[in-house]
């Protein structure tokens, strides 16, 4: 699988602020040809969960190729790897903080790598803005078909999160037996729940 030209942005940056405009900036100037998408910059500050949640709710969507960079990064300056991963349908640049949850239940790993090699990213790397001068560079470096990035990865971080498959789950005899929290809700009145299944 090569990648398909397209880039996607998902971040907790909102938009009052330039750090999206940069980060696409940083994009175009090593991949001028790129269809650079924005998928959201509305998560709630530093909320790895739902970034996870909107990912992989979103990424089945884009066809096979794409290159996903997904920033919520509460632990930036600190000693977090960031990583990136191929599946076999698309690339995901991120930090390795549980962002990729979802989208690895849901696709398998071709490759994975631990983001080291500093020939990717910017020249100046700021402690707290890595969207731009890490994950961007190398987003669109993947794009280029550069994956000469860094060091095998052998593992990544995941955490359990609650997808809707209630559909699956009462076809084989549960139910959706109640809501624990509502975790998000959306600009049209919508919630997203966190459900919780009974047997």
């Amino acid at each position: 699988m090569r990648p398909n030209g397209i880039i996607t942005l998902l971040t907790d940056f909102g938009l009052t602020d330039p750090f999206v405009g940069m980060m696409k900036g940083v994009i175009l100037g090593i991949a001028p040809r790129a269809t650079v998408v924005d998928l959201t910059h509305g998560v709630p500050p530093q909320s790895v969960e739902i970034g996870s949640l909107y990912l992989v709710a979103s990424a089945p969507y884009f066809p096979d190729g794409t290159v996903h960079i997904v920033v919520v990064d509460p632990g930036v300056g600190t000693e977090r790897r960031a990583v990136a991963v191929r599946t076999e349908r698309a690339w995901y640049v991120t930090p390795d903080n549980g962002l990729l949850s979802g989208v690895m239940e849901r696709e398998r790993v071709v490759e994975a790598v631990e983001l080291t090699n500093t020939a990717y990213f910017l020249v100046n790397v700021s402690a707290t803005f890595h969207g731009r001068d890490v994950f961007a560079p190398v987003g669109a470096s993947a794009l280029m078909w550069l994956w000469s990035l860094a060091s095998v990865a052998m593992s990544w971080r995941v955490f359990p999160i609650p997808l809707p498959r209630c559909g699956m789950i009462v076809s084989s005899g549960a139910s959706c037996s109640r809501t624990d929290s509502a975790i998000s809700s959306r600009t049209f009145g919508a919630s997203r729940l966190r459900l919780v299944f009974a047997t």
